[in-house]
């Protein structure tokens, strides 16, 4: 019934338009405004329908959920994936564009962890503007990589335990590098492979 009337509503209001232009344009041409009228209209009303023809608890929400909010959501659905790590030390590889940094943190297991993404702004040091200036946050000896378990993207990184400063912060892979291919963030390297890999993509 809600969507019968919602359909009627919407249907109503800019036939409602039209016959409204037509009266005060019976036979001289239109301005440009009136042409369009109708169209912006069916789009506001269907905009008003959202919301005047669902319950509360089917609206969309126009408030932007915190990331608290989404992790609590994942959390319920049984789709947020844990995955915690202890660390040793670290090095970087700067971003060739915009995709983020480049880590590799070896574990204290001697494992190496590679990660990367735009997600690691977040926890990069600010020292160039007073209103968001913040310490490095990653790497660090504990954290937690907190993972979509469905599509596999990384949402957050909790962070704890000593920051790790970056033996070796790298100018960024080359082109040829890049389409020779690159890990994929999370992969997972083989124990004792930390020195091999730093002087592979970090080499000067």
């Amino acid at each position: 019934m809600r969507a019968l009337l919602a359909a009627i509503f919407v249907f109503g209001a800019m036939l409602g338009t039209v016959g409204l232009v037509d009266s005060y344009y019976p036979t001289g041409p239109m301005p440009w405004w009136a042409k369009l009228a109708p169209g912006g209209v069916l789009l506001l009303a269907l905009l008003a329908s959202l919301f005047l023809f669902n319950r509360a608890g089917f609206r969309p929400s126009l408030r932007r959920k915190s990331l608290e909010e989404q992790l609590a959501e994942l959390d319920a659905k049984g789709l947020l994936l844990r995955q915690p790590f202890e660390a040793r030390r670290a090095f970087c590889v700067n971003e060739f564009e915009d995709e983020g940094p480049h880590y590799f943190t070896e574990l204290s297991d001697g494992r190496v962890l590679y990660l990367n993404g735009q997600y690691l702004y977040d926890y990069e040091p600010i020292e160039d503007d007073p209103e968001l200036n913040q310490p490095r946050a990653f790497p660090c000896s504990n954290f937690e990589v907190l993972r979509h378990k469905a599509a596999g993207y990384a949402i957050h990184v909790a962070c704890g335990g000593q920051v790790l400063e970056p033996e070796v912060i790298a100018a960024p892979f080359t082109r040829q590098t890049l389409r020779a291919g690159i890990p994929e963030d999370g992969q997972v390297f083989e124990v004792g492979s930390y020195e091999r890999l730093k002087q592979q993509f970090a080499a000067a």
